[in-house]
């Protein structure tokens, strides 16, 4: 997506800001991904098993810089900012097993004669090789699509608004020639991939603005023809983002509630088999909160969809989360990632999974267009029925009780409670402040639980007799309890 784009597709969802509130509403701890004196926006990100590369447009130098961070899986920024050296649009991101690759619409011959431009970065965060030129179009429109497959890469991006694909191998070299994959107008297209072939998604730009979808195989050809994801009686918009489970592909797109534009957008979820059947469809999220952008990854077991949520006259919103099973069901209740900051609302960004976590990052933008910066947050992945609560009756405070026995011999059993459902955080530190366990790091229902702190076995060199404190953190807010061990 490139800054020209962006500003658009900006000025149409936050078109007043004048009185931007926080909302008071729970939210994960964020943390700052790019914060300078330069705007930075971010749609793409991946994970190499270890850090997160998250690729970023801006710097302190220029808003229009290719650049990208390393992120670690408990949110320091690993090394300094990487400059690739160019200028353009938001650069898309994924990982080959090796390398990242890094994609972006370079700006080189201005925006209607632009060029895409690729670059391999290192697991350290360093460049390998220079910029390479991708397509060389008159008209090329970097899209935000790119993954890696088998053994190649399938990068998707409009000329003249028609979708098309370009392969490249683990070395940069093109593969083959670019294929042309919407018979009709395409914007903001979601690809994933299968172990068999890709599935590129987007909105049709025409009257209808329905959702289609085209298989490619690693090999560069068309399996089918275009289909009909959702043909619903209002328009649907872009951007759209799927994910697939291991049996399906899950698709989120938004939907106009009807066809006056003041009654907002719904936001859908469609599952779509490898085969290209149609299956299942249900509401992610109704009108009533206006969702748009939607975002999805998988955890092996579970989805997490994010998306922003606005008023229906676009003067505040938030960004927010929820899980579903591979059905389409529910697992948990809504919640809040990310908040207004000042007169700035979250808007877009991009979900990665890995490590038993997913790294939101969302951009906290204001309507003029002349502050933004990349925020992350991190999000367990969900625990299933271990985050029932053992009591589901009804408590009427938030409290962390005394662990018992203590002092401590052997282990200790520590009950806590919530009056809301949200990320737990339930921790134990030494006298030094030094983090000795993570005894919960998961979302819990409203409920009284109980947890056990085994201190010996694998913890018997860490945990040696002395005062230990444990910290819960939750519903904005955060209690400490003293313990003693003793043997």
């Amino acid at each position: 997506m490139t800054r020209r784009m962006f500003t658009i597709l900006l000025t149409a969802v936050v078109c007043c800001l004048a009185a931007v509130t926080a909302l008071a509403q729970p939210k994960l701890t964020d943390f700052p991904i790019a914060v300078g004196d330069s705007s930075a926006i971010s749609f793409s990100g991946a994970y190499d098993g270890v850090n997160y590369l998250v690729g970023i447009e801006g710097s302190t130098v220029s808003e229009n810089h290719i650049t990208a961070q390393l992120v670690s899986p408990s949110g320091s920024l690993v090394g300094s900012r990487i400059t690739v050296g160019r200028t353009g649009g938001a650069p898309c991101v994924a990982f080959d097993g090796t390398n990242y690759l890094m994609t972006w619409t370079d700006d080189e011959h201005g925006i209607d004669n632009a060029n895409v431009y690729g670059q391999f970065v290192s697991v350290s965060g360093s460049l390998v090789g220079p910029a390479f030129p991708i397509v060389a179009l008159s008209g090329a429109e970097h899209a935000r699509g790119i993954t890696f497959g088998d053994t190649t890469y399938l990068l998707v991006y409009h000329v003249n608004d028609i979708l098309f694909g370009q392969r490249l191998s683990k070395a940069g070299n093109l593969i083959g020639g670019e294929v042309q994959i919407s018979s009709t107008t395409a914007r903001d297209p979601g690809i994933a991939f299968d172990g068999i072939n890709f599935l590129a998604a987007w909105c049709d730009e025409g009257n209808g603005r329905d959702i289609y979808g085209q298989f490619i195989s690693p090999s560069g050809v068309l399996v089918g023809t275009n289909f009909l994801i959702d043909g619903g009686p209002y328009r649907s918009d872009n951007p759209v983002s799927l994910a697939f489970d291991g049996l399906r592909y899950l698709v989120a797109f938004h939907d106009q509630a009807n066809n006056i534009d003041s009654t907002g957008w719904n936001l859908l979820g469609c599952f779509v088999t490898t085969a290209g059947v149609v299956e299942d469809k249900f509401t992610i999220c109704d009108s009533t909160k206006n969702p748009q952008f939607p975002m999805i990854a998988f955890d092996g077991a579970s989805y997490l969809i994010a998306w922003d949520n606005y008023t229906t006259a676009y003067d505040t919103g938030y960004c927010a989360g929820r899980f579903f099973n591979t059905t389409g069901s529910p697992l948990d209740t809504t919640f809040t990632i990310f908040i207004p900051s000042g007169d700035n609302l979250p808007f877009y960004g991009g979900l990665i999974y890995g490590g038993n976590q997913f790294l939101s990052f969302n951009n906290s933008i204001d309507a003029a267009f002349t502050i933004s910066y990349v925020y992350g947050a991190f999000i367990p992945k969900y625990t299933g029925v271990a985050g029932n609560p053992v009591d589901p009756v009804n408590v009427s405070s938030f409290k962390l009780g005394q662990n018992a026995p203590n002092p401590i011999n052997q282990s200790t059993m520590i009950n806590y409670q919530l009056t809301k459902p949200g990320l737990v955080n339930l921790t134990v530190y030494n006298t030094a402040g030094q983090l000795v366990k993570t005894l919960v790091n998961a979302y819990r229902q409203p409920g009284s639980y109980t947890v056990n702190w085994n201190c010996t076995g694998n913890d018997s060199r860490k945990v040696a007799n002395g005062v230990y404190m444990a910290r819960m953190e939750s519903e904005g807010r955060a209690v400490t309890n003293k313990m003693v061990v003793v043997r």
